[in-house]
């Protein structure tokens, strides 16, 4: 029996969990399924404990008697460092690869150059600024609320942009947010429960934020459609960094 399908015989129906874990976290066990496609789902899923680990962060170092401020900005730091920096990594990718293409056309297509450049730079330290400027204005009752819910939005976000456009196929192996595109009916009940979750998170606001996340998806998707001919694992990390901002942004008003 091969390594793969002893997993899948001890975890049973969290094995597409193991898999979304290995694939879009720090995690890296167990190693057998780091080739195996990612569900849409668990994908999504996984921002409920990665939000709730960055709000343990966050909680620690309040109860340890540290600033609120120094306590949102670390639990904001942990929920980075939980999803392995994926957003911002490929965030800036997707901006270095913006300004290729304004400097030659032909050299977006070169995927050898990945250290990002002075704008990709700068867009992601204002990207970051902002969202540390939205949490340190919340107060801490609202921190798990929202933590979690930034999580879950971005991943549901970039959820999205791959079930309205083509498979990824660009044989990226890195850990990045790409999944299997999800049916119509899994969408929509995924759909569903972002919608509750974030209702509750952060009231009827929310569905403006899921509105703004949304059409980022469509916006930067149909945008890399044209540009590039597909969807890249830097775009669908771009769509999920506007969705984790939509969501930040939202709960301070």
């Amino acid at each position: 029996m091969s390594s793969r399908d002893a997993w899948q015989r001890r975890l049973g129906p969290l094995y597409g969990g193991a898999v979304a874990l290995v694939h879009s976290t720090p995690w890296r066990w167990p190693a057998e399924v780091a080739a195996e496609p990612r569900s849409a789902g668990w994908l999504v899923a996984l921002g409920l404990p990665i939000g709730a680990a960055a709000w343990a962060a966050a909680a620690l170092c309040r109860a340890v008697g540290l600033p609120s401020s120094i306590a949102a900005l670390t639990g904001l730091a942990a929920l980075s460092v939980a999803s392995a920096a994926l957003v911002e990594r490929g965030l800036a990718e997707r901006i270095e690869h913006w300004e290729r293409w304004d400097r030659d056309p032909a050299l977006a297509a070169d995927r050898t150059a990945r250290a990002p450049g002075v704008a990709a730079v700068l867009v992601l330290v204002f990207v970051t600024l902002v969202r540390a400027a939205a949490i340190v204005a919340l107060p801490p009752s609202k921190w798990l609320a929202v933590l979690v819910t930034t999580a879950v939005v971005g991943r549901w976000s970039a959820m999205v942009l791959q079930a309205l456009g083509e498979p990824i196929s660009d044989g990226d192996t890195r850990r990045s947010l790409v999944a299997a595109p999800a049916p119509a009916w899994l969408v929509a009940a995924i759909s569903a429960g972002v919608l509750a979750l974030t209702i509750a998170a952060v009231g009827k606001a929310g569905i403006l934020a899921l509105v703004l996340a949304a059409t980022a998806a469509f916006a930067l998707g149909l945008q890399a459609q044209r540009s590039d001919g597909a969807l890249s694992s830097p775009a669908v990390a771009t769509v999920a960094a506007a969705g984790e901002l939509a969501i930040l942004l939202v709960a301070t008003a």
